[in-house]
């Protein structure tokens, strides 16, 4: 297992490399380092907190988007729209987190998807029904991800990319039964899966597709205690103190996260022509 260090320091020397390797499985972060919060890179295998849907749950309230109480979750329907959002209450626990549709097209968000991935999500649908396609550039959002070191292959009208740590797989194409387009994103880590996502249908709003390639293309870390990482998946993560009170514990000692330098970077991810690609464009 490695815990990788970050600029701002080493974490403290009971979480060091060795003393981590050598835990048993599963294992437990020491209890008086458990709420300590720090930054977790990449972003995208942060795990779900407590409270995964408040940022949420926050935009569509600031929106003031009319919700409705279920046995679920609550659903929340824009005004004048006939977009759907609903918002599990079942935390972590749920099969599915968040779930919306709209004309021609529905999207799904499983259980265990980052806080920050539901958020910008339900930011960009709000935006989306506020005021229609905007300026969304997909062609960008996916030389983004090239820039970020993500690496594949577009064929026959799919993309298939992988994330420079392997951790994390995207496809963009033709849905073979329905042959609308379809985002699929899967998250995982040896021996578990994490979380996916699934946006789909005949008119998928192109911000909601740019919102989900643009944070899986950012460098911008995830803020967690660190008794909500999962010890077998710290081995996976860039973790570096946020504070500090917590920097003051630590030793400096540079070091470069794995997501960062696993691959070379702008590997490109469309490598046929543009007329080839599947077309995301919003009715």
């Amino acid at each position: 297992m490695t815990v990788i260090p970050s600029v701002s320091g080493a974490l403290p020397a009971s979480l060091s490399r060795a003393v981590v390797e050598a835990m048993p499985r599963p294992a437990a972060v020491p209890a008086r380092l458990a709420r300590t919060y720090v930054e977790v890179r990449p972003a995208y295998l942060a795990p779900a907190t407590a409270r995964s849907t408040a940022m949420a749950l926050r935009t569509l309230t600031a929106a003031r988007w009319k919700g409705t109480s279920t046995d679920a979750g609550t659903e929340f329907r824009h005004p004048s729209t006939t977009t759907v959002i609903a918002v599990t209450a079942n935390g972590v626990h749920a099969t599915d987190q968040l779930v919306a549709s709209g004309p021609s097209w529905q999207a799904r968000f499983s259980a265990r998807a980052p806080d920050e991935v539901l958020a910008n999500a339900v930011a960009a649908l709000v935006e989306h029904t506020a005021h229609g396609p905007g300026t969304a550039d997909l062609d960008d959002a996916l030389a983004g991800l090239s820039e970020a070191g993500w690496s594949g292959t577009h064929r026959d009208g799919t993309v298939q990319s992988s994330a420079p740590d392997s951790l994390v797989h995207l496809s963009w194409g033709r849905d073979e039964d329905t042959g609308h387009p379809s985002l699929r994103i899967v998250a995982s880590h040896p021996g578990a899966l994490q979380w996916d996502a699934e946006v789909s249908g005949a008119a998928i709003p192109d911000l909601l597709a740019e919102s989900l390639l643009a944070y899986l293309a950012s460098p911008t870390s995830a803020r967690r205690r660190l008794g909500e990482d999962p010890v077998d998946l710290l081995q996976d993560l860039d973790v570096s103190p946020e504070s500090a009170r917590a920097a003051a514990a630590v030793s400096a000692s540079p070091g470069t996260s794995p997501a960062a330098g696993a691959a070379p970077q702008g590997a490109r991810i469309l490598t046929s022509p543009a007329p080839a690609r599947p077309t995301w464009r919003s009715r």
